[in-house]
């Protein structure tokens, strides 16, 4: 359908997937206050979306797309570092979240966004206007405010300041990886369930890999109780029921044709302000984090940024 190509359909695809990526926050800082081992949560997921996007293949007989090899193994392997990385990002977060403040550490994670929009203006040549300026310096102030939060917990200490800087940092090299392909039109003849796969696979190698390297006998002793521990399946199943229905229909549709349109660079500015204003939200009202001016003020700039930026 023709509404799929448009300019509208990719902001508001983008809109819709960064709202829905509360709920992985929300998993994030619950699960090991229920004794679940995040990194199992990831790894059932990520098997569940690699085994769903074979099936997919399989049965609709779905062929690789009609883009040089090259382009395709340099997609898939673009899409499979992200997936990769963005395991042990996750890792770090859940480990924040443990010793501080939710809304708080999503929101500094998660404005890594601005990365991959600079990126794009220094090296693809996307333009750069004062309004863009500004909303670059509007999200910089935001992340700033974000920083000197203070703790809201009833936790001590300042280390998940420095464990949320640490992700910060790998987000944003996933979410630059993540927006290579929108720039090729040869990237973006590759569908969305190979990419969706591509990235599952990437988690799937990253959670393998960690679990063999941290096994011990306490360890394998949780992976027995959490294996009948029914949240640990409650979680998998949300996470994975959202993540591949906006995958396979929004995500990468989505940020193809932001693509395609010169915009590939507001897809995580977009995708992570509406998640940032969402899970702030979700902190306040839901887990009753108290918020402070600093936050507010700091949601405000975002949103401001935010509205900068989409401004064309």
């Amino acid at each position: 359908m023709e509404i799929f190509n448009t300019l509208g359909f990719g902001i508001a695809a983008m809109v819709t997937v960064g709202t829905s990526w509360c709920l992985v926050g929300l998993v994030m800082g619950d699960a090991p206050k229920k004794g679940v081992n995040v990194a199992l949560v990831q790894f059932f997921g990520a098997v569940v979306s690699t085994l769903a996007s074979l099936v997919i293949v399989f049965f609709t007989g779905a062929s690789a797309p009609e883009c040089p090899l090259k382009w395709l193994l340099i997609t898939l392997g673009l899409y499979f570092f992200s997936g990769f990385l963005n395991f042990f990002m996750l890792q770090l977060m859940s480990k924040a979240m443990q010793h501080g403040p939710n809304g708080i550490i999503w929101s500094i994670i998660q404005s890594a966004m601005v990365f991959p929009f600079i990126v794009g203006m220094i090296f693809f040549n996307t333009g750069v206007n004062w309004m863009k300026a500004i909303g670059v310096v509007l999200l910089l102030m935001a992340l700033a405010g974000f920083g000197m939060a203070k703790d809201n917990s009833t936790r001590s200490g300042g280390a998940w300041k420095l464990i949320s800087f640490c992700a910060l940092t790998i987000c944003a090299v996933q979410q630059n990886l993540a927006t290579l392909p929108t720039y090729y039109p040869e990237a973006r003849m590759v569908s969305s369930i190979f990419c969706t796969m591509a990235t599952s696979a990437g988690a799937v190698a990253a959670s393998v890999g960690y679990m063999l390297f941290t096994l011990n006998e306490e360890k394998k002793r949780q992976l027995k109780e959490n294996f009948v521990n029914l949240h640990l399946w409650k979680y998998v199943g949300v996470l994975q029921t959202f993540s591949l229905l906006t995958s396979y229909l929004l995500f990468y549709p989505g940020m193809f044709v932001m693509g395609k349109y010169g915009l590939g660079m507001l897809c995580y500015p977009m995708m992570v302000g509406s998640c940032i204003v969402s899970f702030t939200l979700t902190s306040i009202f839901i887990l009753k984090e108290k918020a402070k001016p600093v936050q507010i003020i700091s949601l405000v700039l975002c949103i401001s940024g935010l509205v900068c930026l989409a401004l064309q």
